[in-house]
């Protein structure tokens, strides 16, 4: 169980980073402002 949810907490924390990423560095990894949005807005426990 702890292995879960320290691997939740990790997806949490990657995707408010890709939240905070600026147009010019999700251009550089490939994203759109809206794949960067569907992705961060997904809640933690989804893959």
């Amino acid at each position: 169980m702890l292995a879960w949810l320290r691997d939740r907490h990790a997806v949490y924390r990657q995707r408010r980073e890709l939240l905070a990423l600026d147009d010019r560095m999700l251009k550089d990894i490939g994203l759109s402002r809206a794949d960067a949005f569907r992705e961060g807005s997904k809640p933690f426990w989804r893959p």
